[in-house]
This record gives structure tokens, sequence and C-alpha cells, in this order.
């Protein structure tokens, strides 16, 4: 299948959810928008499509022990060997910085990201169900805010960067402070983002015949109630899993 269909779909997906969403004046106010097609995903897809729908249109502070809960309930049933620390910072930015002040030796020695990973579920291989999957996760998309909340974590990463050409440091610093800026993105994890992969994923293992209550449908389940519950990113360090709150 080649790429200018799907952004094709993309395109009819995004004009579909403009309509319903309301444009860009949709505040947490607003109604929450409803869903083109839904019916033609798995019932359980659909809940958590409307789910996502809904969590745009709360406000408050996050419940930090119910997220941790999930969290260590995640962790357990995913095997952690280790006792799991789990350091609260309030922004994105307060992690940044913290973590920036590790040096780049040891951010590069901590690796990458592997907490929230799962092992993929197959892509299906026919036109009709790819295109019915696919739409869930563009309409997951927007529905998360992933665009913006990916905007959040980039915003300390640049002005790293600004703050470094504006002090005219070597060109050498500035690598090095761009190296570090790379190096903590290879350590977290945008729960938006993952929140809707694990919708896309849900859908996927349904068609492929997962049960509901399958150790794989419950992993992503996990994932999505993390976002859901208010947690906004994770960073995952030699010493914790360093956690920003989604102000919700």
């Amino acid at each position: 299948m080649d790429i200018d269909r799907r952004r094709v779909l993309i395109g009819a997906v995004g004009a579909a959810l403009a309509g319903s969403l309301g444009g860009a004046d949709a505040g947490p106010s607003s109604p929450p928008p409803d869903i083109p097609d839904a019916g033609r995903w798995h019932p359980l897809t659909q809940s958590l499509i409307e789910r996502a729908r809904r969590i745009g249109g709360v406000c408050g502070a996050p419940d930090r022990a119910m997220v941790e809960w999930t969290i260590r309930q995640f962790a357990d049933a995913s095997g952690y060997a280790e006792p799991l620390v789990i350091k609260w910072m309030d922004t994105s930015t307060d992690a940044f910085d913290r973590l920036s002040r590790l040096g780049l030796d040891a951010l590069l020695d901590m690796g990458t990201t592997g907490f929230w990973r799962r092992p993929q579920p197959p892509v299906p291989s026919d036109e009709w169900t790819f295109d019915r999957t696919f739409e869930v996760r563009v309409v997951a998309n927007e529905l998360l805010g992933v665009d913006e909340q990916d905007r959040l974590l980039m915003a300390p990463k640049l002005r790293a960067k600004a703050q470094a050409i504006s002090a005219n440091l070597s060109d050498e610093e500035v690598f090095r402070v761009r190296a570090v800026s790379s190096q903590i993105g290879w350590l977290e994890t945008l729960m938006a983002d993952a929140a809707a992969q694990a919708v896309f994923n849900v859908e996927l293992l349904l068609s492929a015949g997962a049960s509901e209550g399958s150790v794989a449908i419950d992993h992503q389940l996990k994932v999505f109630e993390s976002y859901e519950r208010g947690l906004l990113a994770t960073w995952e360090t030699a010493d914790a899993l360093i956690c920003v709150p989604r102000y919700i």
C-alpha cells in the first residue's frame, strides 16, 4: 500500500474530525465531539475512542496516587524485576533540566526507552482491515492531542539550543547541547502518543483474534489509563522513572 493512499486517508479523517470537533475554538467547556463512523470498530476500541473524546473536557489536577498505582500494575504484569522508583517532577522543563545536568556520557549509558514497549501486533495484510485500524490511530491522535503534547516536550530542547547559540558557544559546545537534548528524547515517552498507539494496538489485536481479557489487551489498556489518569510523560533513567503530570 503506497504512502500517498495513506495520506489521502489521513486527510479524509482529519477533515471529518475538523467538522465534528467544531474547529480550533473548541475549549474545555465545549461538549465532547461526535466521532464519525465509529461503529465499524470493535466495541472495546469504540469505548476507548469515547474515553479519548472526553479526556480534553475534564479540568483539574491529576490523581498522582492513582497514576502510580496504574504504573506499578503495568510493571508487575510486565514482570519488571527491580523495585520501581517513581520520581515526580512538576513540568517537562524541570525533567529536562534535571537530566541535562547529568551530562552526555551518563545519558548515553542509560540507553533508550523500554518500560512501555511491547511487541507490536501484526499489521493486517488486507487493505480494508488496514484502513479501518489506521483510521483508529489518526482519530486517537487528534482526540488525545498528540501534536500539542509533543510541542510541550520539544519546548525545553529548543530553548536549550537557542540559549547555546545566543551565548556564542563554540560549534562543538552547541553540538554537545544538541546531543544532550537528543539523548533525553531517547529516554522519554510521550503518553498521549503511547495512548493513541494503545488504541490502535487494541483494534489490531482484536482484529487478529485476541480476546478482550488477554494479557496483551490488558497491557494496552494500562498504557491508555496512565495517560487518562493524568500522566503527561516519563523518562527512564538509571535510578528512577521520572514522571510529569498532565494537568487535566
